[in-house]
């Protein structure tokens, strides 16, 4: 179906749900996603992913090639980056075994290729002299397109300290450049560590190679669970326990009427599961 007529408002006042309605709930950690779409898709995709270079259309049953010279659009990369915030928020709840760290290069790389070798080397040093660790990383460009790194790092037992001195990431582990290290106790505030807007950041991330994913994750960093289940089932519902942080609905019309309503709500776990 071709979406070229298509519009999208934001609907300013109606963000109610009803209880018997089907929602898409995400365990955030110590927040939670709550999605409803008044008319959902219930043939799913018709698109199957293979590898960075092919995917199967199920229309035709036929292996094809993605046009890697096609633009990559600010909605895709809106979808990209969220899936990078939602696996942040589900594992990292802030605490002393958490930290924030940003890694830059004093030579102005603008090879994607070299940023990621050099993280792959700084991994590998840190885990020699620090055991149990589990880090996600997000590699963005400045305005000059020099690339740098975002790092959230933890050790897996809440109960020890995390602590790397500033001049062993300089002298030992980073030695490419400018570093910057903070103790994680504000997940949601250091995603966005940048005085850029977030649509600059966006925009500046639809430079990105297409096919390659803009974050790196050690292997125990697990994805949100995804649950599709009634609204009155949900935890949140009706529940003091929880607190909505922000609610969003946007409209989708075409010539002639809506065809889908789309309803977000994000709530704060008032009874956090990890004690900052």
């Amino acid at each position: 179906m071709k979406n070229d007529n298509l519009k999208v408002d934001k609907e300013s006042n109606s963000h109610y749900i009803g209880a018997d309605k089907i929602v898409y709930r995400t365990d955030l950690g110590n927040s939670s996603k709550v999605v409803y779409l008044s008319h959902q898709n219930t043939s799913g995709s018709c698109i199957k992913r293979i590898d960075k270079y092919t995917y199967l259309d199920k229309r035709d049953n036929k292996v094809k090639d993605y046009d890697l010279d096609k633009p990559v659009s600010i909605k895709d990369i809106k979808r990209k980056v969220r899936k990078y915030e939602e696996i942040v928020m589900y594992n990292f709840q802030g605490g002393k075994n958490e930290l924030f760290i940003t890694l830059t290069c004093r030579d102005k790389i603008t090879d994607l290729k070299v940023i990621k070798d050099r993280y792959k080397e700084f991994l590998e040093n840190i885990q020699k002299d620090y055991n149990n660790l589990e880090c996600i990383a997000l590699f963005e460009t400045t305005s000059n397109s020099y690339w740098h790194i975002h790092l959230f790092l933890k050790y897996v037992d809440t109960s020890k300290v995390l602590t790397i001195p500033h001049q062993d990431l300089l002298n030992k582990y980073w030695c490419y450049g400018y570093v910057h290290i903070i103790r994680n106790f504000n997940t949601f505030k250091n995603l966005g560590h940048s005085k850029d807007s977030r649509q600059e950041k966006l925009e500046r991330l639809t430079n990105f190679p297409k096919g390659c994913r803009l974050y790196s994750k050690t292997r125990g960093i697990k994805t949100p669970p995804r649950e599709k289940k009634q609204f009155k089932d949900c935890p949140e519902f009706k529940s003091s326990d929880y607190s909505i942080t922000s609610a969003e609905t946007y409209m989708v019309r075409n010539e002639e009427k809506i065809v889908n309503a789309i309803t977000t709500l994000m709530y704060r776990n008032n009874k956090p599961k990890t004690e900052m």
